[in-house]
C-alpha cells in the first residue's frame, strides 16, 4: 500500500486538531450539564477505507444505547454516541434526580438522553464551524436503545455512500460515576483548512 502524501498527512492532522478541540469543549459542555466532570479519552483517526479493523463489526458491543446525529448546514457528515444502558440510567440520575435503575425510559427521560447527546454534538460543531468559519450544525438526535449494531452499520454504510472516509473516535470517561461510551464523528474530508483568527497571511475559504 503507498505511503500517504504530505497532503494527505496534513489533512489527517488538520483532522486530529480540530477533534482534539471539539471533544475537549463537548466534555467541559456536557460535564457542566452534569456537574460532574468528563473527558473523552484516546482520540484516534481511522479510516473508513482501511484493510484495519478499525471500525470493527463488533463496535457496538456493550453498548446497546446509541445516538445518530446528522450534521448539517455549511458541512456534512455523522456523530454517533454509544452508551451503556448503566451509563443511561447514571445520566438519567443526573439530569432528573431519579434512581439509577433498569427500566424501559419514559418519553421525558428519552428527551432527556437525546438532550445530553445534543449537548455533545452542538459544543463539537460548534468548535468546528469556529475553526472552519463555517454554520455547522447537528441534526435532532435519533435514540436507539435496542438495535445499537444495525445503526452502527447504517452509519458507516451511510458515511462511506457519501465518500466520507476518515472517523474520529474516542471514549466517554468520568473518575466518578464510571460513565462508558464511545463517540465517531465522520467529517467532511473536503473541509477547508482552519481559520486562524488574528493571522496574517492565512487564506480562507473563499467560496
Amino acid at each position: 500500500m503507498a505511503e500517504p502524501g504530505a497532503g494527505a498527512h496534513a489533512d489527517l492532522g488538520r483532522i486530529r486538531e480540530l477533534g482534539e478541540r471539539g471533544l475537549a469543549r463537548a466534555a467541559e459542555s456536557l460535564g457542566r450539564m452534569l456537574g460532574h466532570p468528563v473527558r473523552f479519552a484516546g482520540l484516534e483517526i481511522r479510516s473508513l477505507g482501511s484493510s484495519e479493523p478499525a471500525l470493527p463489526a463488533d463496535a457496538a458491543a456493550g453498548f446497546p444505547a446509541a445516538l445518530r446525529i446528522e450534521i448539517r448546514g455549511e458541512g456534512s457528515g455523522w456523530i454517533l454516541i454509544l452508551l451503556s444502558l448503566p451509563t443511561v440510567y447514571r445520566l438519567l440520575q443526573a439530569l432528573m434526580g431519579i434512581p439509577a435503575e433498569p427500566r424501559p425510559l419514559t418519553e421525558s427521560e428519552r428527551s432527556a438522553i437525546q438532550e445530553a447527546g445534543n449537548i455533545v454534538a452542538s459544543s463539537f460543531l460548534s468548535e468546528l464551524g469556529d475553526r472552519w468559519g463555517r454554520r455547522v450544525l447537528p441534526s435532532a438526535p435519533e435514540i436507539h436503545l435496542d438495535d445499537a449494531p444495525r445503526v452502527v452499520r447504517d452509519v458507516f454504510a451511510s458515511a462511506r455512500d457519501l465518500g466520507r472516509d476518515v472517523v474520529v473516535q474516542a471514549a466517554l470517561e468520568d473518575r466518578g460515576w464510571g460513565l462508558q461510551g464511545r463517540i465517531f464523528v465522520v467529517p467532511a474530508v473536503s473541509a477547508p483548512a482552519p481559520v486562524v483568527r488574528g493571522g496574517t497571511g492565512e487564506q480562507g475559504d473563499s467560496t
